[in-house]
C-alpha cells in the first residue's frame, strides 16, 4: 500500500466515523441491553457496507455512502409506521412473552421460545430470587431481556397495558377474562372516558392508571 492508497484510507475512515455518529443520532438513542434483533442487522449491514469501501481504496466512499443513507432513511420509516401501526411494530421487532403469570411457570412459552428451566432459575438468580415460587410476573421481552416482577411488590392486575397509543389492547383484555364492553363502561366513571384520548393505561389492584395526551397533535395519538 502506496501513500496515497493509506491517504484515501484515512480520508474515507475519518468521513465514515463522523457519518456514522450522524445515522446513530438520526435513528435514536437506544441502551446496549434494548437493542432489538432487527437494529442488530442494521448494525452489521452499514458495518459490512463501510469496510467494503475502506477494504477498495480505489473505490468512492459513495459507495458505501449512499446504501447506508438508504438503510438509515428506511430504519426511520420503519420507526414511524411502528408508532402508528403496533402490529408492524411486533411483526418487525416480536412481542415480550410471559415465562411466569401470576406465579405460575408457563411451560409450553418456554417451550416456544427455546428457553430452559435453567436459563431461568440463572436469571433469577442474577436477580437475587432464590426460587419462582416468589415471582408473580416474568416477562422476556423481545431483546432476550428477562424481567421480574416479585409478588410482595407486584401492585398490577396485569403488567400489559389495556390501552395504549390510544389504542385498546384486546390480547390484554382476553388474557383477564374481560371484554371490552367492560374497559369502556370502566373508563365511562374516569376523567378520560375516550380510549383514543388515552396515552397509556394499566390495570393496578388499587384501580386504574390513566395517563391521558398532553399535546392533541402528539406523534403516536391514534386520528
Amino acid at each position: 500500500m502506496n501513500w496515497v492508497e493509506v491517504g484515501q484510507v484515512a480520508y474515507k475512515t475519518v468521513l465514515c466515523y463522523f457519518f456514522l455518529l450522524i445515522c446513530l443520532k438520526i435513528m435514536g438513542k437506544r441502551e446496549i441491553g434494548k437493542i432489538s434483533a432487527f437494529d442488530i442487522v442494521v448494525f452489521f449491514v452499514i458495518s459490512e457496507l463501510f469496510s467494503l469501501s475502506l477494504n477498495e481504496p480505489e473505490h468512492s466512499i459513495l459507495r458505501s455512502i449512499i446504501p447506508v443513507a438508504i438503510i438509515v432513511i428506511l430504519q426511520l420509516i420503519s420507526a414511524f409506521i411502528s408508532l402508528k401501526f403496533p402490529k408492524f411494530r411486533r411483526g418487525m421487532e416480536g412481542e415480550m412473552t410471559y415465562i411466569i403469570y401470576k406465579g405460575k411457570i408457563l411451560q409450553n412459552e418456554m417451550k416456544k421460545q427455546r428457553y430452559t428451566i435453567e436459563d431461568l432459575l440463572s436469571q433469577l438468580r442474577s436477580k437475587d430470587i432464590q426460587s419462582p415460587e416468589e415471582v408473580e410476573y416474568a416477562i422476556l421481552e423481545n431483546n432476550g431481556m428477562l424481567n421480574v416482577i416479585k409478588k410482595d411488590q407486584c401492585e398490577l392486575v396485569s403488567p400489559d397495558p389495556l390501552i395504549m397509543d390510544g389504542k385498546i389492547n384486546h390480547t390484554t383484555l382476553k388474557r383477564l377474562g374481560k371484554e371490552e364492553s367492560w374497559l369502556i363502561e370502566e373508563l365511562s366513571k374516569t376523567s378520560t372516558p375516550v380510549p383514543k384520548e388515552i396515552f397509556l393505561a394499566l390495570y393496578l389492584k388499587s384501580g386504574f392508571l390513566i395517563i391521558p395526551y398532553e399535546d392533541k397533535d402528539n406523534i403516536n395519538k391514534v386520528k
